[in-house]
């Protein structure tokens, strides 16, 4: 019930072929994950519901089903926030009075949180990174590919050195545990790229012909190399993309602090400023932030696992019909 609206997504980049993985689910919650977190508002967030339903009780439009769904994650995050519209402030009371804390669990605008907030968006993105690769390597063993299940970026080898990568750059910066060695650098960076480096004729060997790659070891190796050079820098783009994550809640709040402060000025106008303020903020930040988390589904984790190219069942008596 909840991922259907989702296969829209689905079929705009390409339906799966026959017995391949379906991704409506995973998109569903991680498209409502991302778009949750970046137009995080309580009272923006019951806007999309209830937009949302009333389009789909009336029109039926499957956009208007998925605006249901991710509005209840903008309401949670627009909570954990404390934003309703626009008002930063009014829903701490919820969390010292009520729930007993201190204060409200993130101040968004508040300038010391900025480099946690843009740290945990790249988090973020590593993580579904990994879980994208994870899930075409599952794919590939069930294809039984093994050699791009093994042995390409997206394979165990891709798997090995970004997770290598990412948690030797966490525990060297961030904890101030030094991992990074010649042994661990050797074991999980060098060798997982030495296997992608080589996977031509290691997926030879694993199907019993010539390890010896058409062009030629030369040319096979200098095409190889530069071919590794790209795969490492989309892997540092690709991370760096879900820095727009973290940049989108500070723009979703600088915007409703404009709103805010028009109202302040306007005086007894500006219940209808705060009002005309919020539909703007509705409708170009939603448009802004719905594509961008489409690019991020399309650009940095369907190339890790998902083809698309099949073709819609229908069944053979609609065609006689």
């Amino acid at each position: 019930w909840f991922a259907k609206p989702f296969e829209l997504f689905i079929e705009m980049y390409g339906l799966p072929h026959y017995g391949d993985f379906d991704p409506t689910f995973y998109v569903a919650i991680t498209y409502s994950l991302l778009f949750g977190i970046m137009f995080g508002d309580l009272g923006q967030g019951l806007v999309l519901v209830i937009g949302g339903f009333a389009l789909w009780k009336w029109k039926k439009m499957t956009l208007a089903a998925v605006a249901m769904r991710i509005g209840l994650f903008s309401m949670f995050f627009g909570t954990m926030f404390g934003s309703f519209f626009g008002d930063e402030e009014i829903l701490t009371p919820f969390f010292t009075d009520v729930l007993g804390l201190a204060e409200k669990p993130f101040h968004v605008m508040d300038p010391g949180f900025t480099m946690t907030l843009l740290l945990s968006a790249v988090g973020l993105g590593a993580t579904l990174i990994l879980v994208s690769i994870f899930l075409n390597i599952i794919s590939r063993i069930k294809k039984k590919d093994w050699a791009a299940a093994f042995f390409s970026q997206n394979g165990l080898a891709g798997f090995i050195f970004y997770g290598s990568a990412i948690g030797m750059a966490t525990s060297e910066m961030l904890l101030q545990i030094p991992v990074a060695n010649q042994l661990t650098i050797g074991a999980f960076i060098i060798v997982p790229l030495l296997i992608i480096l080589m996977h031509v004729p290691l997926k030879n060997l694993v199907h019993k012909v010539s390890i010896t790659p058409h062009e030629g070891w030369g040319g096979y190796l200098v095409e190889s190399i530069f071919e590794l050079l790209e795969i490492v820098l989309s892997f540092v783009t690709n991370t760096m993309s879900f820095l727009r994550v973290g940049g989108f809640v500070l723009s979703h709040a600088g915007m409703m602090v404009v709103v805010m402060t028009l109202k302040e000025m306007t005086g007894s106008a500006g219940l209808l400023v705060l009002i005309i303020g919020n539909i703007f903020v509705i409708a170009l930040e939603g448009l802004i932030v719905g594509i961008q988390t489409l690019r991020l589904q399309y650009y940095e984790m369907f190339s890790r696992y998902f083809e698309g190219g099949g073709k819609k069942y229908i069944p053979t008596t609609l065609l006689n019909q």
